[in-house]
């Protein structure tokens, strides 16, 4: 029995290669055995090999719908998969940060059935997989973070269309859909599953600091509160030095040393330094707010419909050239 639902599925890939091919065909499976009508999204994040013929030529096999969207840089999966989030039309939304993530069809069917059972959010969370490095990140994030988020290693999620617009509707410019989603209000619901690839990202380490630090500073108040007992470690700092200063000044018969100096100094531009940057990097969020630039650019977008799948596959017959009443009407 298929579900009576539109349901599109989104998958992120950078250099996906010949991967990208047997991934179309067992995610298509699946949709056309779950569901009446689907489709599949392939965001193609700037990809310098053959991902993108690989996912034309295998879309001669597909039983649905397939959109392929090629960003003409790498942008990273955050904005790689909002581009696909804005082409989406079903009801449902499956969203895959990796087309290498090992989910069975067991399992994304069962998401499905929790959706339909009263959550707008279901995620599929890796059994044991997190690294000391995640488990560290999401228990300081969860501790500092001004709402109560409860955020873990996600690596598939579905979501309802209502979610998915309120989500997209949020002004911000940095779309950290993890935590967006929550922010919505609407109910979610974690799964569990078996995976030996341990959740790892595939990104690179830096990549990974990098929206580490854009989550830290999006979704929390911690770096204004360290810049504030900073300042108030340094103004208190100051004021021992200098009443030290005044005390050898009047009852003792010293030179002031170069040691103390050099110390006073380090530590108060050391912190200088600090609360400087973190300044900066509010005002740097501040100013891509006011700019407005767009958070994604597409190069190209595919549709390969059902109909043409078919053609492709010869099971569509040949339209006879020398007979008018089979030229397609205008």
């Amino acid at each position: 029995m298929k579900y009576k639902v539109f349901v599109s599925f989104i998958a992120y890939t950078h250099n996906g290669g010949s991967r990208v091919a047997g991934f179309l065909k067992s995610v298509d499976a699946f949709l056309s055995s779950t569901f009446e009508c689907h489709e599949i999204i392939i965001v193609n994040d700037g990809s310098t090999d053959s991902t993108a013929s690989e996912v034309e030529s295998a879309s001669a096999g597909l039983n649905g719908n397939l959109i392929l969207i090629n960003l003409p840089w790498r942008h990273g999966l955050e904005p790689a998969m909002t581009a696909g989030l804005h082409k989406s039309v079903g009801d449902f939304v499956y969203e895959m940060d990796s087309i290498d993530t090992d989910c069975a069809e067991e399992f994304l069917r069962g998401m499905f059935e929790a959706a339909v059972g009263g959550f707008d959010i279901v995620a599929g969370v890796p059994e044991a997989a997190q690294s000391m490095t995640s488990r560290l990140f999401y228990r300081f994030i969860n501790r500092v973070s001004y709402a109560d988020l409860h955020m873990t290693s996600e690596t598939v999620r579905l979501v309802s269309r209502r979610a998915i617009n309120a989500m997209l509707n949020l002004k911000e410019k940095f779309r950290y859909r993890k935590a967006l989603y929550l922010l919505t209000g609407y109910p979610k619901k974690n799964l569990l599953y078996r995976s030996p690839s341990r959740g790892r990202s595939g990104r690179p380490w830096y990549e990974d600091l990098d929206l580490a630090l854009d989550i830290v500073i999006g979704y929390s108040n911690i770096g204004i509160k360290l810049i504030h007992f900073l300042s108030a470690a340094l103004f208190l700092f100051s004021l021992a030095i200098g009443g030290w200063a005044i005390y050898g000044w009047f009852f003792e018969n010293v030179v002031e040393g170069w040691t103390a100096i050099m110390v006073f100094l380090s530590c108060v531009f050391s912190g200088l330094f600090f609360i400087l940057g973190m300044l900066g990097e509010y005002i740097l969020r501040i100013l891509n707010e006011v700019k407005g630039r767009p958070y994604y650019t597409v190069s190209s977008v595919k549709v390969f419909s059902e109909t043409a799948n078919a053609a492709k596959a010869g099971r569509v017959g040949r339209l006879e050239r020398d007979s008018p009443a089979t030229e397609p009407s205008r």
